[in-house]
């Protein structure tokens, strides 16, 4: 929103301002996401995380799907589905904890999910690595659903990781550092306890913004702006295929150049 003066002013973000959001991006009963958000990057939000998501279900409804990531990052000594918090911000957290959400169960980079066939989703984790071929974000995205940035980037858009993963850059089995060079341990819902090697965990995500460009000029980004808010819709399909082509042809055009990140050096010296 801007004032008179043609300046950017703050915005409190409610149940029908988000919505009417929403509705600009073509959000509609049906129809799926992979939703990434930062509460403290929307400003103020009247009811905070729960007017999110509860509008979120409002306008999707059940005959849709809504996906989070639910990622424990660093890795819990043992992940538990139930139990272990997800540390992507107070929305996932809060999303993963009502009863009717269903939460995929991996040790690291585990998706809640809720809306028709959350099940399947969730259990597409059985046999996929991380965010791998196969695994519940790719699947979503390869059932035609989207991917909504509530207010963050792209460095937050974990469906770039899943292009990496269909484009089998030469650093995918690189572990990002040492708390995932090593088996992570997880409770399976019988009790029983199992070890995940480590395979395809996704690296750094720094540079992810540099698919922006591409994206926007292929036509792929809906954007909408509630006051100094972003909001994006990202077709899921199509940027999947444009980013897989690109590190098909540029494997290195993700790496971040910060000296000290303690992944792109090493995955830079695996690309011939």
């Amino acid at each position: 929103m801007y004032n008179g003066d043609g300046k950017m002013v703050s915005t409190t973000l409610n149940h029908e301002t988000f919505k009417n959001a929403l509705q600009a991006l073509g959000v509609a009963a049906g129809d799926a996401y992979l939703v990434h958000s930062g509460l403290r990057m929307m400003g103020r939000v009247d009811g905070g995380a729960d007017t999110i998501i509860d509008t979120l279900k409002e306008m999707v409804t059940a005959r849709g799907v809504i996906m989070m990531p639910a990622f424990t990052l660093p890795p819990a000594e043992v992940f538990e589905a139930r139990e272990t918090p997800a540390t992507l911000g107070i929305i996932c957290e809060t999303f993963r904890k009502q009863d009717d959400v269903i939460r995929s169960i991996h040790p690291s980079h585990s998706v809640a999910v809720w809306g028709r066939d959350a099940q399947m989703y969730a259990d597409a984790h059985k046999n996929a690595t991380a965010l791998g071929v196969g695994s519940p974000i790719h699947r979503i995205i390869e059932d035609g659903g989207d991917i909504l940035l509530l207010g963050v980037g792209h460095w937050a858009n974990s469906a770039v990781h899943v292009a990496e993963a269909v484009a089998r850059v030469p650093y995918l089995d690189l572990p990002y550092n040492d708390d995932y060079a090593k088996d992570l341990m997880m409770r399976l819902p019988d009790g029983s306890i199992t070890q995940v090697p480590p395979r395809e965990n996704p690296g750094c995500s720094i540079n992810f913004i540099a698919v922006e460009q591409p994206l926007k000029e292929a036509g792929l980004i809906t954007y909408h702006r509630v006051g100094n808010v972003l909001l994006q819709r990202i077709d899921g399909r199509g940027a999947l295929t444009l980013i897989a082509g690109l590190l098909k042809r540029e494997p290195n055009a993700l790496l971040c150049s910060w000296e000290l990140c303690p992944f792109c050096p090493r995955a830079r010296k695996l690309i011939p």
